[in-house]
């Protein structure tokens, strides 16, 4: 019997292991933003640009490896320089997560509280592509 109650336990804690590794998924809109935001909070701004870039629709497949790092780094220098100028990031929340009808489109809405006290919302528009992956809409905003 105990091994029994042994089995079922470890088959409990295997289960909500695998629901709670797959509702934090970065595949999702939502787990997009949060990762990224997750990264501009602890101060990793490149890897933060660098899940903006990973997760991007109009990605320049020719581009080569030393054009993208070079991106990356630019739009890091940037982030890094306007929230320090905010004292860095306190806390966000994602305050709605908006898929279309026809779930080709998605919007998530974040919210930002700067170390300084301010706050500021941001909308961050997605597409599924062709392969049903969510990829965020930056260049047409």
């Amino acid at each position: 019997m105990k091994k029994l109650v042994s089995l079922v336990s470890l088959s409990m804690v295997a289960f909500l292991f695998v629901m709670t590794s797959c509702g934090s998924k970065q595949g999702t809109p939502s787990g997009i933003v949060k990762a990224m935001y997750g990264q501009l909070q602890k101060g990793n701004y490149e890897k933060a640009i660098e899940i903006m870039f990973e997760n991007a629709t109009d990605k320049n497949e020719k581009a080569d490896a030393e054009q993208i790092k070079e991106s990356v780094k630019a739009f890091a220098a940037k982030a890094q320089e306007s929230i320090e100028e905010k004292e860095g990031i306190r806390s966000f929340e994602i305050v709605k997560e908006t898929v279309a009808e026809d779930g080709k489109s998605a919007q998530v809405t974040v919210k930002v509280t700067y170390g300084d006290g301010s706050t500021k919302e941001d909308t961050n528009k997605f597409v599924k592509n062709e392969a049903g992956k969510w990829e965020m809409n930056i260049f047409n905003k």
